[in-house]
């Protein structure tokens, strides 16, 4: 026993001078390091309980506002979480009639674990007065921030007013699906990486027309573009509580591009009158009638039976000329630790194996964007998806713009700023009008908020 208590002392020094030290052989530890790759040696803990043995039964709840079902919580997160931690009882609650936060708190439930995406996920904890600064909590069980994906976690920061209320654990963004077959049926090349937007709604004036009595559409947007954007605009001034909409005239920039012009091709707004809507995923991947489409790197696993009947492929999101290699914002979903949570040694055991290279290859797997910066890790994007063929690299080529700074309102402000692009895109109203409509009731939500 001497022997060996002197060797363990001897690799604790030559870890502490910066030497490798070999890790745990398991793939998946009881300490919730999960793995022995560097990205996991890098995370171990450095103090408190983080590292004893989870054999001890712990329930953690973890709660969401956004509606994700059990079945999608379970395929991303609980399964993973369970099968790392076999001794905890996971449950998740899922909102619906009687199970909003507001439900949830009124009947003395409580959240261990609270989930959301950015913007949504400060301004309804902070709203409930459940926030709780995490910041000691990652020092003391090992979680080197410096790891991950550096926007995100300035984005928590900004947030949190400089505290970290919660952890980025996945991270969605936008990239250019294209449809190869309608390509093909009218003798066009295929998009290529790092064009500008003017390059591609040149291309996309060749594929819009009406052929065979189908009327196809060359180029749409999700409305994730209006806070998703390379422009990084901010959507109420931090100062001054204002709309921005009217003041900041990248507004006018990004909707003129990416909705007004696309529309104005031949017979594209007599298809939006008729779908009463933009063009989308189901133009996209049902009706096949849409050649490119923005939207977020999760739309192979949102329509896969349709996607497996065409052809198509992805590019990073076309860039400004002016801002060469900017990719989109990432949309990042944390993690956190509510002022309610019982076991916090648990659930921050939970929270550092969710950074982990193991469960960071899990969600990458699946085509989910992951937060922790490792090649190893990057290169598993999309390989179990069933479509590991397609360019999954193309979410990731671009630099992410960073990430406008939100207020506790900013997710109500996106809502309103949407309501627009219809209306603007189809012709109905004018820039000038939209906006100021737009402003008009932003300044409403802002001010209910504030109360």
């Amino acid at each position: 026993m001497r022997m060996k208590s002197f060797i363990c002392l001897i690799i604790m020094v030559a870890a502490a001078a910066g030497l490798s030290a070999c890790g745990k052989g398991s793939d998946v530890e009881g300490t919730g390091a999960a793995g022995n790759t560097a990205g996991d040696r890098r995370n171990k803990s450095s103090g408190g309980n983080a590292d004893k043995p989870d054999t001890e039964p712990a329930e953690l709840i973890f709660f969401s506002e956004n509606g994700m079902s059990a079945n999608i919580f379970d395929q991303n997160y609980g399964d993973a979480i369970r099968k790392a931690f076999p001794a905890y009882t996971i449950k998740y609650i899922q909102k619906g009639n009687g199970t909003s936060m507001d439900d949830l708190i009124a009947a003395g439930t409580r959240i261990d674990i609270y989930l959301d995406s950015i913007g949504n996920y400060e301004s309804r904890l902070i709203g409930h007065k459940l926030e709780f600064d995490m910041t000691d909590s990652i020092k003391q069980y090992g979680i080197d921030l410096s790891l991950l994906e550096p926007t995100v976690v300035e984005a928590v920061k900004q947030a949190s007013g400089g505290k970290m209320y919660g952890l980025p654990v996945v991270s969605s963004n936008l990239a250019l699906f294209y449809n190869q077959d309608i390509f093909d049926a009218f003798s066009v090349p295929y998009p290529k990486a790092d064009m500008t937007w003017d390059e591609v709604l040149e291309l996309a004036k060749k594929m819009t027309r009406m052929d065979g009595g189908k009327q196809y559409y060359g180029f749409a947007a999700n409305n994730a573009m209006v806070n998703l954007s390379s422009l990084s605009i901010q959507h109420a001034d931090l100062n001054t509580s204002l709309p921005t909409i009217q003041t900041d005239e990248r507004w006018r920039r990004l909707f003129d591009t990416v909705f007004v012009r696309p529309a104005q091709m031949a017979g594209y707004r007599e298809g939006m009158r008729a779908l009463k809507d933009l063009p989308g995923l189901n133009q996209f991947a049902k009706e096949q009638n849409l050649a490119m489409l923005v939207y977020l790197n999760t739309l192979p696993t949102s329509v896969p039976t349709e996607l497996k009947t065409m052809k198509w492929d992805i590019l990073p999101l076309p860039v400004f000329p002016d801002m060469p290699g900017v990719g989109s914002q990432l949309a990042s979903t944390y993690f956190g630790l509510t002022s309610q949570t019982k076991n916090k040694d648990a659930a921050m055991k939970v929270l550092k194996y969710m950074v982990s290279e193991t469960y960071q290859n899990h969600i990458a797997g699946k085509g989910l964007i992951p937060v922790l910066n490792t090649d190893a890790v990057r290169q598993r994007l999309g390989r179990d998806t069933g479509f590991g063929d397609k360019n999954y690299a193309a979410f990731l080529q671009n630099k992410p713009a960073p990430i406008a700074p939100k207020t506790e309102y900013d997710a109500k402000l996106v809502s309103v700023y949407r309501k627009q692009i219809f209306p603007l895109a189809v012709g109905d109203i004018d820039m000038n009008t939209a906006f100021r409509a737009a402003e008009e009731e932003a300044v409403k939500v802002i001010a209910e908020s504030r109360q």
